[in-house]
């Protein structure tokens, strides 16, 4: 079911249209962008808002492609331990 939620990013209302089951991620997602902007903005204060939004989200893409970097690697060895298993059963049932 799609429910209607308002997020607040950077002071700024985001209406979004959502499924329902989805809002505690998307509101956890939004704490974690507020936190990043607000310790940037502590550490930089004489950095214009629209500069600390750009370095977030440099830094979130990072953590996505250091995310699907890692789901490759696990989707290959899953893919080698399978083809392992496979030969090993292979040679196990031709030995018999």
């Amino acid at each position: 079911m799609m429910q209607n939620i308002t997020v607040k990013i950077a002071e700024r209302n985001f209406p979004l249209e959502i499924e329902a089951e989805k809002e505690e991620f998307i509101r956890a997602a939004v704490a974690r962008i507020n936190a990043e902007i607000e310790a940037l903005q502590y550490d930089y204060r004489e950095v214009e808002l629209s500069e600390i939004l750009r370095v977030v989200l440099l830094n979130e893409e990072k953590k996505l492609v250091d995310l699907e970097a890692a789901g490759a690697k696990e989707i290959d060895n899953i893919r080698k331990n399978i083809a392992d298993l496979d030969a090993e059963l292979g040679e196990y049932l031709s030995s018999r």
